[in-house]
């Protein structure tokens, strides 16, 4: 792609992701916004211009959908051309920008192949060639990477982030996979039965999330719960058989809280080791994930917590181990 002249000059633009579980409104915000949806109330502001009773061809949207929605009976060329003649633009500027696009998502030899002979992955180049011909203020990305093998999925993260990097549009991504949204975005939305949970860096929703639900939804915790006091100044809330250094010590003693930890910052060891925040637990589950492992540790009073050693480690189901982490590694809420 180096050396390649961009189709648009760079805007700058940033990749935002709305993410959140299914049925939570992210695919219908995105509608609303490209006027297939009309919102039961507030307004849909681009460019700073309120555009809420605009039909859709008059919002200079750019759009992919999962299903890429293109022409079976058109070649690439002309699935990229139709958009270009719809808006308007003559019969030599759409040729000029059909090539400009076939090149910008690196199909140049694909022209006239139909949307059947191409794989998944080049089917949502071509449509996003399409969303990006006529020179959108903003692109609207659905789920498109939805279906794609894990392989073709990663390549085609980075592939689309070069180009949205390249061109510059603001660019708004809808899914539900959090790899997808911590990877590729300037800045993530967390949804929730239709509200935003919180609005963020992919950094600080994943290492300082904002609610219980962020910090449930956006990677793997494990959570305890209990009530604040004070052990040598610092904060804490007792375990029973051990206690938990919290990493604020403006918390009020009698506080009730939710802490979450991540597994990759828990340390796992055979031995006690009688460092702050040390907790023993036996092994019932131990899955090899390739460049880790997990561990699920049975605590004393029954919480199972979640932990990450390199691959495949010495201990089996059924071991003794102790479980460290640092204080300031722990989520208070």
């Amino acid at each position: 792609m180096c050396g390649r002249r961009p189709l648009v000059p760079n805007r700058g633009g940033e990749f935002v992701t709305l993410l959140g579980p299914s049925g939570c409104g992210k695919s219908t915000t995105l509608h609303a916004i490209a006027g297939l949806v009309e919102p039961t109330e507030g307004e849909i502001r681009l460019r700073g211009e309120d555009v809420t009773d605009l039909p859709p061809e008059q919002r200079n949207i750019g759009m992919a959908f999962q299903s890429t929605a293109l022409f079976p009976h058109m070649t690439v060329r002309e699935n990229i051309a139709y958009g270009l003649k719809m808006h308007g633009y003559e019969k030599a500027a759409v040729e000029e920008r059909v090539e400009e696009s076939l090149a910008l998502v690196d199909m140049p030899d694909h022209g006239d192949h139909k949307p059947g002979e191409l794989s998944g992955g080049q089917q949502q180049r071509v449509s996003l060639a399409r969303a990006l011909a006529y020179e959108p203020d903003i692109l609207l990305l659905d789920e498109p990477l939805t279906g794609l093998d894990r392989v073709l999925r990663e390549e085609m993260r980075g592939w689309l982030n070069r180009i949205q990097r390249e061109v510059g549009v603001t660019t708004l991504y809808v899914t539900h996979d959090q790899e997808d949204a911590l990877s590729m975005s300037d800045k993530v939305v967390v949804l929730n039965d239709g509200h935003d949970e919180q609005i963020d860096s992919p950094e600080r929703i994943y290492e300082s999330p904002a609610t219980p639900f962020v910090a449930e939804f956006v990677g793997k915790s494990t959570h305890f719960s209990g009530t604040v006091s004070k052990a040598n100044g610092r904060a804490v809330i007792d375990r029973g058989e051990s206690t938990i250094s919290l990493p604020r010590d403006d918390l009020d003693a009698g506080k009730s809280v939710s802490v979450y930890v991540r597994p990759e910052d828990i340390d796992v060891s055979r031995e006690r080791t009688d460092a702050p925040n040390e907790l023993r637990g036996t092994v019932v589950d131990i899955a090899t994930l390739g460049n880790r492992a997990e561990l699920i540790v049975e605590l004393a009073d029954g919480t199972e917590a979640l932990a990450h050693t390199g691959r495949f480690p010495n201990l089996d189901v059924g071991d003794d181990v102790s479980l460290c982490f640092d204080a300031d590694k722990v989520v208070v809420l």
